[in-house]
């Protein structure tokens, strides 16, 4: 499937006519129209994982905030490795935002949904950019 270059309805490929503009279609011209078309519904799937992490960031938040609070420096809670998922979320989650900018972040597609993908992309950098920042404050505090 792709989207027609001249009316943008979404088609079947193999189609040598559009059917919604019978706009003539030639086989290398839909295959990579399909390529960019199937790109377009990865980024914004991907995109929509990412975005998925953003809910683990309040929980994150609440970590930091209570570590100090639970006790002794003999608290297996206060050394800097534990929670292990505390301290790998915040890298996971810069990387997953960083892949999907090297891979999707000049792609050029008539996605709907796209430009939205690209914005959630973006909140989610600047999230866990300040929660790195945050979580290593944190971290240098207790050691």
């Amino acid at each position: 499937m792709f989207r027609c270059p001249s009316c943008k309805e979404v088609i079947r490929t193999g189609k040598p006519v559009c059917q919604y503009c019978n706009f003539s279609i030639d086989g290398p011209t839909a295959h990579a129209e399909a390529l960019k078309f199937q790109a377009g519904i990865d980024a914004c799937a991907s995109a929509n994982h990412i975005k998925s992490l953003n809910y683990a960031a309040p929980v994150l938040l609440l970590i930091d905030i209570l570590i100090p609070f639970l006790g002794s420096t003999d608290n297996p809670f206060m050394s800097p490795r534990m929670p292990l998922y505390a301290n790998i979320l915040p890298l996971g989650a810069l990387v997953a935002v960083v892949q999907w900018g090297a891979k999707y972040g000049a792609l050029q597609t008539d996605d709907p949904d796209f430009p939205e993908a690209k914005r959630a992309v973006k909140k989610a950098l600047i999230l866990w950019l300040v929660l790195t920042v945050a979580h290593i404050a944190v971290l240098a505090k207790l050691s």
